[in-house]
């Protein structure tokens, strides 16, 4: 089985290195870390356990002089070492490395918590938005749904009353029809239409012609055929069956209220806040007409502020002090930075 290395101090070189010098960048042993803080210039040197530490990620070192870096310039936001600091960086303000180390932390973890906190709020956006997409996708199913079931129920009705409306028309066609073949036979079987024309003719024929004998013989047949003729004098009142439709009127937006109707909802989108904080040079966007706070006295799009809160505990609230009014109020997404 493997073992891990041990390392001896390397200081004594007798005893394990247990002890990590995070200034030296050394392993001690116990003993050795006693004696090496009981010295003047190294009373305040950090020690970590050695398998906590790691001695390979090595402090860097100023690279014009080689030195350690013992103190941190303000003024330039860098580290500098005892030959820097009287030459370089001479009358700029400057402080001991673990005094700007201190005052760093404080700030990074508050900046480090402020950030935590906008990753957890971003994690619980994105999870809502997946969630109201999935609602939106469902809704937007369902709706269909609802829109295919109203039409259904509808063509349902209308190819019903279609139905009716041809039953009806098939059933009175075939009553009608019956009474008219009924009456056209009733005219045909009341004279034998040839027969009758070929007399008529002959009548006509006798009349205008001067053999009166043969017009006194056949007169009684003449005259048994034109009373069978009178006869047709009742069907001169003619009566036509009929069926017709009469469309409704189309009026505009029938359709729409027969099966309904539909409300559409752009999505917005998440609300992209200005990077302003407190103290910045702002003024209202030009594309805001007006704040929806107002004005206020003497401030317009010209009107340049500095931003004096930004209060946590509303809904995107700025306060403002602008030259002709001190405490105005506005919402920052309606801002720029000047």
């Amino acid at each position: 089985m493997a073992q891990c290395p041990v390392n001896s101090c390397e200081i004594c070189d007798n005893s394990i290195g247990r002890r990590f010098c995070m200034d030296c960048e050394q392993l001690f042993c116990k003993s050795c870390e006693i004696s090496h803080l009981k010295t003047k210039s190294c009373v305040n040197h950090v020690f970590q356990d050695a398998d906590k530490a790691n001695p390979e990620v090595k402090t860097p070192i100023c690279k014009q002089h080689g030195e350690k870096y013992t103190y941190y310039c303000n003024t330039c936001s860098s580290l500098t070492c005892n030959i820097c600091l009287p030459t370089t960086h001479n009358k700029h303000d400057f402080c001991l490395i673990d005094a700007a180390a201190s005052k760093t932390r404080s700030v990074l973890d508050t900046e480090v918590k402020v950030a935590e906190d906008r990753i957890r709020r971003a994690k619980e956006k994105v999870t809502s938005f997946r969630l109201n997409l999935k609602n939106f996708e469902d809704e937007v199913d369902n709706t269909k749904t609802d829109i295919a079931e109203r039409v259904a129920v509808i063509t349902k009705a209308l190819n019903d009353t279609k139905d009716s409306y041809f039953k009806s028309i098939d059933e009175h066609k075939s009553k009608e029809s019956s009474k008219m073949k009924d009456e056209i036979n009733k005219i045909e079987n009341t004279i034998a239409i040839e027969n009758d024309i070929q007399s008529l003719n002959q009548m006509k024929s006798l009349i205008d012609g001067q053999n009166d004998i043969i017009l006194l013989d056949l007169f009684s047949d003449f005259t048994k055929t034109l009373k069978e003729l009178s006869l047709l004098d009742i069907f001169d009142k003619e009566s036509t069956a009929k069926a017709k439709f009469f469309p409704a009127a189309a009026k505009s937006g029938t359709i729409e209220k027969l099966i309904g109707s539909i409300k559409l909802v752009e999505f917005s989108g998440a609300e992209v806040k200005p990077n302003i904080k407190v103290g910045d040079r702002v003024r209202v966007k030009s594309s805001v007409k007006k704040p929806t706070l107002g004005w206020g006295p003497g401030v317009s799009h010209k009107s340049i502020g500095t931003v004096v809160d930004i209060p946590s505990n509303t809904s995107g609230l700025i306060h403002i002090k602008f030259p002709s009014y001190s405490c105005w109020e506005g919402y920052i997404n309606e801002m720029e930075l000047v």
